[in-house]
């Protein structure tokens, strides 16, 4: 067994000591995120969810690539790990990943703005 010092990151979490305890949060994990969505410069949102949104299946819609929607969805559930207000939203986004449409595409990006 090795004694590795202390704890800084690990599993995508990384973790600062205080005079409090210790607070975890996912700031490189979340940036390498709106990286692959290219939104870096994108201002952050207060309500991650949109009031009153409505998807459905869109079929009259454009499709987007399934893998990069589910990568997208996959990083979305991740980051839910430290910031579960935006659980509900994931939530409602996942379930178009057989079929994900523009509108769908759009919505997980309004999630990403965290």
């Amino acid at each position: 067994m090795t004694d590795l010092g202390k704890l800084g990151y690990f599993l995508g979490m990384e973790f600062v000591q205080t005079e409090g305890g210790m607070i975890m949060h996912q700031r490189k994990y979340i940036l390498e995120t709106l990286d692959k969505l290219n939104m870096e410069n994108y201002n952050n949102a207060c309500t991650p969810v949109m009031t009153n949104i409505k998807l459905s299946s869109h079929q009259e819609e454009a499709k987007v690539d399934v893998t990069f929607f589910k990568q997208i969805v996959g990083r979305l559930r991740y980051i839910c790990n430290s910031r579960p207000d935006i659980s509900y939203g994931v939530g409602l986004i996942s379930i178009y990943m057989h079929d994900p449409r523009q509108p769908h595409l759009n919505a997980a990006k309004t999630f990403s703005d965290i």
